[in-house]
């Protein structure tokens, strides 16, 4: 007797893109792994693919989560055209790779029960998240015309409208390369909620002797390839449009690092947002906020 779990687009841990049904989209069907049952009617767990997918089998409340995500992407995917198939497509890969950061799954995760419950509650509100967005979606896009706002074009005559009043913002700080200096963690890009905990991974950056001189190390032990670590020379650029930075391989077998930093700053620093993208040694982006 076997038992299959659907993963709407689970993979595993490390390289998970999402992806949507395969019969809607035309796409690579997502892992299903399959587990033979140990005894009567209780699978074998142990075989799934990935520490995620132990844990979805291992789960049955998570296990119908994620069963949901599959049949709501699928029922979307049905009820629009090409273009809507492939912009639903790439939503699910932006939301995987969001889904995978916010809530890793480790082979050590599984052998603690109070871990594996906060990682599998934690992957349960991504996937109704998800879900719940996706069908507030396609009830919008269900409504009739009647329920949407009247558009005023010029056979109406115009309405005076009051004007709102004008809030007031605090004045936003010019961003400069001295704001890159200190330790950042990897963040949720909308919300600025941190993801990690800047010990074992974070992005750290500090000022060399020189002045376009900057000493940058990137550490995250679940990312094959690091630690990154290097003094790189600062390019030229607007660092509030993407500033390029590199440095030269030590030797000529060996890889050298460039990327491109920009710095989003907020009206208090703590609340600055940093976008990294790596180009080499290995490629990389990610949004960072400064460690508290």
């Amino acid at each position: 007797m076997r038992a299959t779990i659907v993963l709407a687009g689970l993979l595993a841990v490390g390289s998970a893109v999402p992806v949507v049904a395969a019969e809607a989209v035309g796409q690579a069907p997502s892992i299903t792994p399959s587990t033979t049952s140990s005894t009567a009617g209780a699978p074998d767990c142990a075989s799934a693919e990935s520490p995620a997918a132990q844990l979805v089998c291992r789960d049955p409340a998570l296990a119908a989560a994620v069963g949901k995500l599959d049949a709501t992407v699928k029922a979307f995917a049905e009820e629009t055209g090409e273009p809507g198939r492939e912009a639903l497509a790439s939503g699910q890969r932006m939301w995987g790779q969001r889904r995978d950061a916010a809530c890793p799954v480790t082979e050590a995760d599984l052998n603690d029960p109070k871990k594996a419950k906060d990682r599998a509650a934690c992957l349960a509100r991504q996937y109704a998240d998800r879900t719940s967005a996706l069908e507030d979606e396609r009830a919008a896009r269900r409504a009739p015309v009647a329920d949407q706002p009247v558009t005023i074009t010029d056979a109406a005559p115009p309405r005076a409208v009051q004007p709102p009043p004008r809030a007031f913002l605090p004045k936003q700080r010019q961003p400069g390369v001295a704001g890159l200096t200190g330790r950042w963690a990897k963040a949720d890009p909308a919300t600025r909620t941190p993801i990690d905990d800047c010990r074992s991974s974070y992005l750290e950056i500090s000022k060399a002797e020189t002045a376009k001189d900057m000493v940058l190390g990137l550490h995250d032990p679940r990312i094959a390839g690091m630690p990154i670590e290097g003094r790189v020379m600062v390019e030229d650029g607007d660092l509030g449009q993407g500033l390029a930075f590199r440095a030269e391989a030590p030797q000529p077998d060996a890889a050298g690092i460039a990327g491109t930093l920009r710095l989003g700053p907020a009206d208090m620093p703590r609340l600055d947002r940093l976008f990294l993208r790596l180009d080499k040694p290995i490629a990389f982006g990610a949004t960072f906020v400064r460690c508290r």
